[in-house]
C-alpha cells in the first residue's frame, strides 16, 4: 500500500503548529468559540460522578390530548446512575480519553445456540411446519423460560424474546442484584475465582489462566468472557476511514498474502468486534451499558432484581449528548512518534515479521494508527464467545442465521398498560426507543446475533470451545457461530504505550505477552516473533514504546479536532 508520508507530516506539523498557538495567544483574544463551550460542556459530563435517584412518577392523564401527554412523559427527568452499571462516570474507564485496567472490565453472558432449548425448538418447528415458533412444546418452553430467567433474568425480555448475550453488570443501585449475580457461580464446574469475577480483585493473570468460564443449567450451556475498555485517541479520524477503504484493504491484503491473511469488514469500525456503526452510537451505548443512563439511541438496561422497575426520563438528552459526543471526538490521535535508531531498527522488525500486513500505519485520515480496523480470525488462542456481527459478509461468504423460540410475553409495569394506543405511539416516535425499553443492550459490546454454530456435540461437561474446527471448515467461505468468534478488530497502536493491559479482555500485561498471544492469521508473525534475537526483540517493544499517548491538556487549550477536521457534525 501507498504510504502517504506528506499526509503524515503535514498533520503532525498542523497539531504541533496549532498547539503553539493557541498556548502563546494573549488571554484577551482567548475567549472560547461556541464549539469550544460545547466541548467544554461535554468534558463535564465525561467526567461528572452519576448518582442514582429515584425514578420520576408517571403523571396521571388529564385532559390533555394525546401528543401533549406524549410530550410530559418525554419531559420526565431521569433516574440518574443505573439501576445495572460497571461504573459511576466516563472517566473512570477511560482516565485522560485512555483505557482503564481489568478492574473495569465488562463481563459478558453468552448462551451457546446448540443449547437444547434451542436444538429441540428446531426440531420441533421442522417436525410440525412450523414457522414462527408459536405452537412449541409448551412443557419444554415453561421450563426453558424459568431456568434462563434463573440463570440471569434479562435473557428472556418481558415480550418473550431471547437475548443470546447479557451483560453480567458488576453493580447495581438497588436491592437483590448481589444474589443475582453471585448465584451464575453454582451453575459452573468448581465456581469461580474471585480474581476473575470481581472487579475489585480481577488480576490480567487470573484471566489469562481462564478467559471464558463454561457453565451449565439443565439444558442451557454458558459462557463467561471479559472486555477490556479501549482507548479513546483519535475517533473522530477513524469515524472518517471510509468503508471503501477498509474494502480496498482487505482485498489487497489478501492477494498480497495469498489468502493467509483475509481481513473482513464489520458492522462499522468501533469495539474490539467492530460491531459499532458510528462515533455516536459507540458513545451513547457505553453510557447506556456502562451507566445504566436513559438516552434517546439506547435504553438503559433492565433491572434484573425488578422487572417491574421502570424510568422513562432521559438521563442525558440530544443536546447533551452532543456535547459529549464532541468531547469524545476532540481527543487527539497521540502524535507521531518522533524516530530514533532504536525505533527505526524496531520498526523495521515489526515490518519484517509481518505485523503491519494487519497493523497498517495510516489508514488516512488517520495518520499513524497502526490498525487496518479490519476483523481477522486470530484462533482458538483468542476465541472469546459473542461473536462478531455479520457486517455485510460479501459475496465471498454465506453467514446463515438461526431462529430463536420465543417465550410467552409477560405482566411487568403498569406504565406501559396506562398508555391508549395513540399515546403509546405517538411516545414511541416522539422519544425513539419506547418500544425497546428495558431490551439489552449487549450489542453495543459485540452480539452477533444468531449466526448457525458448527454441529460439535455436546460435551459431557461444559467446555469451551466445545471442539477444534476443522482447517477447511475455519478457513471456509460459511460464517458460522464458532468462526465468527474468532474474529476481532486490529486494535490501533497509536498510544499503546500507556493502554495496557492488552488485548480485548486484558489478559496481557505487557506488550511481549500481547504479541505472543496472536494464533490463526497473526500466527506466523508470532512465530517469527519468538525466533527472533534477543536484541531484535528488545528493539521492536522500543518502537512500540515510543507509540505514546496523547499529553492531555485543559479543554480550553486542546486542539478542536473537530474544527481540524473541517466537521462539526
Amino acid at each position: 500500500m501507498r504510504r502517504m508520508n506528506l499526509g503524515k507530516c503535514s498533520f503532525r506539523a498542523f497539531f504541533t503548529l496549532t498547539t503553539l498557538t493557541l498556548v502563546t495567544t494573549p488571554t484577551w483574544a482567548a475567549e472560547p468559540t461556541p464549539q469550544k463551550k460545547n466541548i467544554e460542556r461535554g468534558r463535564e459530563i465525561f467526567e461528572r460522578e452519576w448518582t442514582s435517584r429515584d425514578p420520576a412518577p408517571i403523571p396521571r392523564r388529564g385532559d390533555e390530548q394525546d401528543i401533549e401527554y406524549a410530550r410530559k412523559l418525554v419531559s420526565l427527568p431521569g433516574d440518574g446512575l443505573g439501576p445495572m452499571h460497571n461504573a459511576t462516570s466516563c472517566a473512570a474507564c477511560h482516565v485522560g480519553g485512555g483505557a482503564a485496567g481489568v478492574e473495569h472490565n465488562v463481563t459478558l453472558l453468552t448462551l451457546d445456540p446448540r443449547s437444547d432449548f434451542i436444538t429441540k425448538s428446531a426440531a420441533f418447528r421442522l417436525r410440525n411446519r412450523q414457522t414462527d415458533d408459536v405452537e412449541t412444546d409448551p412443557d419444554l418452553k415453561e421450563l426453558t423460560a424459568k431456568q434462563l430467567q434463573t440463570l440471569h433474568p434479562s435473557l428472556v425480555s418481558p415480550s418473550g424474546a431471547v437475548a443470546m448475550d447479557v451483560v453480567v453488570h458488576d453493580h447495581s443501585s438497588r436491592p437483590f442484584y448481589d444474589r443475582i449475580r453471585s448465584d451464575i457461580a453454582q451453575h459452573v464446574p468448581g465456581g469461580i475465582d474471585d480474581e476473575w469475577f470481581n472487579g475489585d480483585q480481577r488480576t490480567s493473570a487470573t484471566i489469562g489462566d481462564r478467559p471464558v468460564i463454561a457453565g451449565r443449567f439443565g439444558g442451557i450451556d454458558f459462557y463467561l468472557s471479559q472486555r477490556n475498555s479501549p482507548p479513546l485517541f483519535g475517533l473522530s479520524l477513524i469515524d472518517r476511514v471510509s468503508i471503501a477503504k477498509l474494502r480496498g484493504v482487505a482485498l489487497s491484503q489478501a492477494r498480497r498474502s495469498g489468502g493467509k491473511v483475509t481481513g473482513r469488514v464489520g458492522a462499522g469500525k468501533f469495539g474490539w468486534r467492530g460491531q459499532t456503526t458510528t462515533l455516536a452510537a459507540f458513545v451513547e451505548g457505553a453510557c447506556a451499558g456502562e451507566l445504566g443512563l436513559q438516552v434517546p439511541s439506547f435504553d438503559q438496561p433492565a433491572d434484573a432484581a425488578d422487572e417491574t422497575y421502570v424510568s422513562i426520563g432521559y438521563d442525558l438528552n440530544e443536546h447533551q449528548l452532543r456535547s459529549l459526543h464532541d468531547y469524545v471526538a476532540s481527543i487527539p490521535p497521540p502524535p507521531v512518534p518522533r524516530s530514533t535508531p532504536e525505533s527505526h531498527t524496531g520498526r523495521r522488525v515489526f515490518n519484517r515479521i509481518g505485523c503491519n500486513v494487519c497493523h497498517v500505519a495510516n489508514m488516512m485520515p488517520a495518520s499513524g494508527i497502526y490498525s487496518d480496523l479490519l476483523l481477522h480470525d486470530m484462533g482458538v488462542y483468542l476465541q472469546a464467545p459473542s461473536p462478531a456481527a455479520l457486517g455485510s459478509p460479501g459475496k465471498e461468504f454465506t453467514a446463515p442465521v438461526m431462529q430463536l423460540p420465543r417465550f410467552a410475553s409477560r405482566p411487568t409495569n403498569d406504565v406501559i398498560a396506562q398508555l391508549s394506543d395513540p399515546t403509546l405511539q405517538l411516545f414511541r416516535t416522539t422519544r425513539g426507543s419506547f418500544a425497546r425499553l428495558g431490551s439489552s443492550v449487549s450489542g453495543y459490546y459485540g452480539s452477533g446475533g444468531t449466526p448457525t454454530p458448527y454441529p460439535f456435540k455436546r460435551p459431557e461437561k461444559p467446555m469451551f470451545p466445545r471442539g477444534d474446527l476443522p482447517k477447511q471448515v475455519a478457513q471456509g467461505n460459511q460464517l458460522y457461530w464458532d468462526v465468527l468468534q474468532r474474529e476481532w478488530r486490529t486494535p490501533p497502536l497509536w498510544g499503546v504505550a500507556d493502554t495496557g493491559p492488552y488485548l480485548h479482555d486484558g489478559r496481557a500485561e505487557t506488550l511481549d505477552a500481547a504479541i505472543r498471544w496472536h494464533d490463526g492469521e497473526g500466527e506466523a508473525s508470532a512465530t517469527l516473533y519468538r525466533s527472533l534475537s534477543e536484541a531484535d526483540r528488545t528493539s521492536l517493544i522500543q518502537f512500540l514504546e515510543s507509540l505514546k499517548a496523547p499529553i492531555e491538556t485543559p479543554a480550553e487549550d486542546s486542539v478542536d479536532m473537530l474544527s481540524l477536521l473541517g466537521s462539526s457534525n
